[in-house]
C-alpha cells in the first residue's frame, strides 16, 4: 500500500526542518524547541493512525484523514518560516539568573507547606493508583502547588543552592508519584534551555542538550506504563513489565499525542464547531477567580466536544489547541492559531536576553508550557496554565520582599544622630 501524498509531504517537511534547525540555524530557543515539540506530539503522522479513544489499550486504528496531515504540514512551515525570520546570533549568552538565598528559602517553605495544605484537602486520594479519582479529589490548594513545585525545581537549579534543589526536585517527583507527569517535562524542558541558553553550548546538536533530552523524553513515556505498579507497590512487577519489548513500543503507540490528535481528526472528519459564545469563558479565564462571578453555561465553557464527539467514555480527554482554534473559526482559526503560536515564541526568545533579574523564572517555564503542552490543551486551560505560573510567582515575589524587608530591618543597626556639642 502506497503512502499518501499528505503523509509524504509530512515527513519531508519534518526532514527539512530537522536539518535547518539542527545544521543551519543551530540556535537553541523557544522556537527551536517548538519545533521538535510539534514532531512528538505530530508522531501519529508517521504511522498514519490515531487511537480509538474507546480502546485506549489496543493500538492505533483509526486512519488520519489528509485534511489532519495538511494541519500539520502548515504548524511545521509556520516554524520554519518564523525560524527563518528571527535568527538570533548562536554565539550570544545570557546572563545566569541570580536568587538570594531569602527568596530560595521562602519558595521552598511554601512549595511544603502547600503540599500540606493539598493533603490536607485531598486526603489519601492523591495516593489512588486511579488517575480519575485523583483528579476528582484535586483543590486549590494542589493546583499551588503544581505551580510552586515547578518553580521551585527551576530556582533550584538556577541558583545551584541544596534547600531548593532537594525541594524542588522532591516535590515534582511526588507529583510525577501521584500521575502529573507534565510537571516534570514542563519543567525539565525549561531547565535544559536555560542550561543551553545561559550555560552551555548554543548548538542544538550537543552532547549537553540531546542526552538530557533523551532521558527526559523516554522517562515520560516509559513511566506511564508502569506508574500504576508503583503507585501499588509492585516494584518488582514493574521491572518485570520494563524488561518486555513491547511495554517500549506501547509506550509509543499508546502515548499522549495519538490521543490528542484523534480529537484534531474527529474535529476535521466531521467538521465540528462550537459557539462563538464559548470566547466568553476564555476572556474570563484571563483574570484569576473572575469566573467564579458569572453562571455560565457548562456548555460555553472552554472547548467542549466529548460529549458530541465521544459520548458515554469513561475518562476525561485532554484537548487539543488546534482542534479548539477549528472549532472557534474554521480553517481560518488553524492559520490563525499557527500565527499568533509562533509570534508568541519569538517574543519569549527574545526576551531570554532583554528580561532581566526574576521575571525570568516564569519566563522560561511559560515557555516551556508554549513549546509542547500548548498543543494538548485548548485555550481557556493553556491561559489557566500560564495564570498559576505567574501569578503564583508574583504572590511568592511579593512574599519574599515582605520578609526581605522585615529580616533586613532586624538587622540593621542602629545609628544615633546627635547633635553638635557646643
Amino acid at each position: 500500500m502506497s503512502m499518501p501524498l499528505a503523509q509524504q509531504v509530512f515527513i519531508v517537511l519534518v526532514i527539512l526542518g530537522a536539518i535547518f534547525h539542527i545544521f543551519y540555524r543551530r540556535s537553541v530557543d523557544f522556537l527551536s524547541a517548538s519545533f521538535f515539540g510539534l514532531v512528538l506530539y505530530f508522531l501519529p503522522g508517521f504511522m498514519g493512525f490515531v487511537l480509538d479513544p474507546y480502546l485506549p489499550d489496543m493500538p492505533p486504528l483509526v486512519p488520519l484523514i489528509p485534511e489532519t496531515y495538511w494541519v500539520f504540514c502548515a504548524a511545521l512551515v509556520g516554524n520554519i518560516i518564523f525560524s527563518i525570520i528571527y535568527r538570533p546570533d548562536s554565539n550570544i549568552v545570557a546572563k545566569p539568573i541570580e536568587t538570594s538565598p531569602t527568596f530560595d528559602l521562602v519558595l521552598s517553605v511554601a512549595t511544603i507547606i502547600a503540599l500540606v495544605l493539598a493533603f490536607a484537602e485531598s486526603g489519601s486520594a492523591l495516593l489512588d493508583p486511579d488517575k480519575n479519582n485523583v483528579l476528582s479529589s484535586q483543590g486549590r490548594f494542589w493546583i499551588l502547588f503544581g505551580a510552586l513545585s515547578q518553580i521551585c525545581a527551576f530556582v533550584g537549579v538556577t541558583s545551584r543552592r541544596t534547600i531548593p534543589l532537594m525541594c524542588g526536585l522532591g516535590t515534582v517527583a511526588f507529583a510525577v508519584f501521584v500521575g502529573f507527569r507534565s510537571y516534570l517535562a514542563v519543567t525539565g524542558v525549561a531547565m535544559i534551555l536555560y542550561y543551553v541558553t545561559v550555560v552551555g553550548s548554543k548548538r542544538i546538536f550537543s552532547f549537553k542538550l540531546v542526552v538530557p533530552a533523551i532521558v527526559l523524553i523516554f522517562f515520560v513515556f516509559i513511566y506511564k506504563q508502569v506508574y500504576i505498579d508503583i503507585k501499588y507497590g509492585e516494584y518488582a512487577r514493574a521491572l518485570t513489565r520494563l524488561s518486555d519489548p513491547e511495554v517500549y513500543s506501547g509506550s509509543i503507540e499508546n502515548s499522549e499525542p495519538f490521543a490528542t490528535q484523534a480529537i484534531l481528526n474527529t474535529v476535521l472528519m466531521y467538521d465540528y464547531r462550537v459557539a462563538f459564545e464559548s470566547l466568553a469563558s476564555v476572556l474570563l479565564s484571563l483574570v484569576p477567580f473572575l469566573s467564579i462571578f458569572f453562571d455560565l453555561d457548562p456548555r460555553l465553557v472552554g472547548f467542549n466536544f466529548q460529549e458530541i464527539l465521544f459520548p458515554g467514555l469513561e475518562y476525561g480527554l485532554a484537548s487539543n489547541i488546534y482542534a479548539n482554534f477549528y472549532g472557534l473559526f474554521g480553517m481560518f482559526g488553524i492559520f490563525l492559531w499557527i500565527v499568533l503560536h509562533n509570534v508568541i515564541l519569538m517574543w519569549f526568545s527574545k526576551a531570554i536576553h532583554r528580561w532581566k533579574g526574576y521575571k525570568r523564572i516564569p519566563l522560561f517555564l511559560c515557555g516551556s508550557l508554549m513549546c509542547f503542552y500548548v498543543i494538548r490543551s485548548d485555550l481557556v486551560y493553556n491561559i489557566s496554565s500560564f495564570n498559576r505560573i505567574i501569578y503564583t510567582f508574583i504572590g511568592i515575589f511579593i512574599l519574599y520582599k515582605l520578609v526581605a524587608i522585615v529580616t533586613d530591618g532586624g538587622r540593621r543597626p542602629r545609628v544615633s544622630v546627635r547633635g553638635t556639642q557646643a
